[in-house]
């Protein structure tokens, strides 16, 4: 039925007060009486209150009276024309969480061989029912209110694999969704499904220990992008199963898979969200191509990357053999999370069971826009909160990631996020917690995760943009940054390689010149450096990677980086498909010398601990930074124990060759091409660099 047709509506706007709006094309909007009937005890009583203001063509009455949430009522006017009393904008009261907070862990669908409980958090309908699906039948049963809002139900039979959904209902109106809380689901979401957890066991492996958050080396990468390309020669292609995949090797021989992230020598693996995504249909994956930062459920794996996505076990349990995987070849697992939107409101299982709850709304009911993505997560919301820290356990605790990395955490409230990381930490001292901090969103910005803020979220990382902007160069593409080749930054490039000011603590800096967002460095280079020639880009991205992979801090690296990815051009790639996204492994192997580079650093990192300071009195005693020339940087670094006791190090981005004395016990470790120390003498030729240590 169209809105525009509809005579009257009534709605609970607080725990004590409803709001009538009558249309002016009936009796010009206008009645003597209006009366509340409580259909379960047809009590009949009149309102009284006062009438409103015009809004849209409909004349507004607010009567304060006492009703029972989740019951039929009827309103009715003078002349006998009636409609139900609609419970559905009542999450917008402030004191909503004061009634209807639940605190039990017991939410979803339990399983065991007699019987399966199931809970659903659903305070404003007037019932629910469970419909339960197998091959055979379709039953529905009727779950009974229990406080706080919670209906629930207990089937005795054996509903292993078997489908369900809930039918919320608000009165006339009925709304089917899977369970927000379910462990699996079919593809695309069109059923949760009744799995044994008692089947869906990982093996633990022991990992180096991680002491400081400085310790990390992180590497994002993309599940369907690391073995799409047949030259890899990973059998389950777009799959989760292709990270447990052992011995193999592209075409000329050299590493792939798995075995190649760990020979690279990195920490953590960083995955774009592995959550239900919308975008792609999970029953035709290759249809469409999207990074899945549109989640559909948190609570579920991305179909796409199953082998069969209506396998309830399969969906479950191949994503716990590829993290098993990352752990067995002595690696961490960080996932990328989307707790900042949606992907459609109106279609998934939070807005299905409480409308106008999970998701912000401003005075007058719509939709705020914070995330640019049209909706905003509402983390401020007791059970939103709840739900948001309940999933990321269950992430770690049945998947076994070890941290998250947060999708435009300055949509999410600073409460929250410590929240997050308090869970994690407890659940695993090696746990990390890092995300984009932009000032966007709408919250109060002393509310906001954001970088300005960090100092109240003090064991959680940022993503240094300023460290990106100086380094590389802005997200535009013509502008340059410091190892592109402008040398004005130089003072710049010193302060992001030993930031004392911007946070509060070192490991809260995440240092990255390239991330899945925006060109490749190679492909901006390529635009802001053109008329250099691709060797000197080359180089140009050489000395970036230096700088991630030293600088104080945390490094962070994008797949492809270390052998100058590119995705021809294209700064905004999210659904651009494989062609443009696919991990290169042909790429990997045409630049296996500069693997090389990249291996050597990560083992210097890893081999000496000046290079992953987590102090700042520390990184003062130990740490000098000198500007060459208004050029070069000479950065010197100092530690008590390893295998060195003082490093040198030349980045040197502008076209001049530039000497430095050196004492003669330095050697060079890693240089450019033409790089020598002679007679107490170190030429640093032009985009080139030099690692001197004694």
């Amino acid at each position: 039925m169209q809105r525009e047709s509809i005579r009257m509506f009534a709605y609970a706007i607080s725990f004590d007060e409803i709001k009538v709006l009558l249309s002016k094309n009936y009796y010009n909007g206008i009645s003597s009486k209006f009366y509340l009937k409580d259909l379960e005890s047809n009590e009949h009583r009149l309102l009284h209150g006062d009438a409103g203001n015009e809004e849209n063509g409909f004349n507004t009455y607010y009567f304060r009276t006492s009703f029972e949430v989740g019951k039929s009522y009827r309103i009715s006017d003078a002349y006998g024309l009636t409609c139900f009393l609609d419970f559905s904008m009542l999450p917008m009261c402030k004191e909503f969480d004061e009634h209807f907070s639940y605190d039990g862990d017991d939410l979803g669908a339990f399983y065991t061989k007699s019987y399966t409980t199931f809970k659903v958090w659903a305070p404003t309908a007037t019932s629910v029912t469970l419909k339960l699906k197998n091959e055979e039948s379709i039953t529905l049963y009727t779950m009974k209110r229990l406080d706080r809002g919670v209906f629930y139900t207990r089937v005795y039979s054996d509903l292993e694999l078997y489908e369900y959904t809930y039918l919320v209902s608000n009165n006339d109106i009925t709304t089917e969704t899977c369970d927000p809380y379910a462990f699996s689901s079919t593809s695309n979401q069109r059923s949760s499904i009744i799995v044994d957890l008692s089947k869906c066991q990982r093996k633990t492996y022991p990992l180096p220990p991680l002491e400081k958050k400085t310790d990390a080396i992180i590497y994002e990468l993309h599940v369907r992008d690391f073995s799409v390309d047949p030259y890899g020669e990973l059998r389950h292609k777009g799959k989760f199963l292709a990270f447990c995949e052992e011995g193999n090797a592209t075409m000329l021989g050299y590493k792939s898979g798995v075995d190649y992230l760990a020979d690279l020598g990195i920490t953590h693996v960083q995955l774009q969200p592995i959550n239900d995504y919308a975008t792609v249909d999970e029953d035709h994956p290759y249809e469409l191509y999207n990074w899945g930062y549109d989640p559909a459920q948190y609570n579920v794996t991305e179909g796409s990357y199953v082998s069969d996505p209506n396998d309830g076990y399969r969906r479950i349990n191949e994503c716990i053999h590829m993290i098993e995987s990352i752990h067995k070849h002595g690696m961490r697992v960080i996932l990328d999370v989307v707790f900042n939107h949606m992907h459609d409101v109106n279609d998934n299982a939070l807005e299905k069971t409480v409308p106008y709850y999970f998701f912000r709304r401003d005075e007058n009911g719509n939709l705020t826009n914070g995330s640019w993505c049209g909706d905003d997560l509402n983390s401020t919301a007791y059970m939103c909160r709840k739900y948001i820290v309940a999933m990321c356990r269950r992430w770690q605790t049945l998947y076994g990631c070890d941290g998250f990395r947060m999708d435009l955490m300055g949509i999410t409230d600073i409460d929250t996020v410590n929240l997050i990381e308090e869970q994690g930490r407890s659940l695993d001292p090696s746990f990390m917690l890092y995300g984009e901090g932009w000032n966007m969103g709408t919250l109060p910005n002393e509310q906001k995760a954001m970088i300005e803020n960090n100092r109240k979220v003090p064991r959680v990382g940022f993503f240094n943009d300023f460290f990106r902007d100086t380094v590389r160069g802005s997200n535009q593409l013509e502008i340059k940054g410091y190892t592109s080749g402008d040398t004005y930054k130089t003072n710049d490039a010193i302060i992001t390689m030993c930031d004392y000011g911007k946070f509060s603590s070192v490991e809260q800096s995440i240092n990255y010149v390239e991330c899945h967002d925006n060109a490749t460095t190679f492909d901006k280079y390529s635009i802001c450096n053109r008329d250099e020639g691709e060797s000197a880009i080359r180089r140009r991205c050489e000395l970036a990677n230096i700088m991630v992979l030293l600088s104080m801090g945390v490094p962070f690296l994008h797949a492809g980086q270390e052998f100058f990815d590119t995705k021809h051009g294209n700064a905004n790639s999210y659904n651009a498909g494989d062609s443009v996204n696919q991990f290169d492994w042909g790429r990997r192997d045409q630049h296996i010398e500069n693997i090389h580079l990249i291996k050597a650093l990560i083992k210097l990192r890893k081999e000496n601990a000046c290079f992953r300071y987590n102090n700042f009195d520390d990184m003062h005693e130990h740490i000098r930074i000198n500007n060459i020339n208004h050029r070069m940087i000479e950065y010197i670094l100092t530690q008590d124990e390893g295998p060195y006791k003082e490093f040198r190090i030349y980045i040197n981005p502008s076209f001049d060759i530039i000497g430095v004395d050196i004492d003669d016990d330095f050697e060079i470790l890693h240089k450019g091409e033409n790089e020598r120390i002679e007679n107490r003498h170190l030429n640093v030729q032009g985009i080139s660099f030099a690692i001197c240590a004694r």
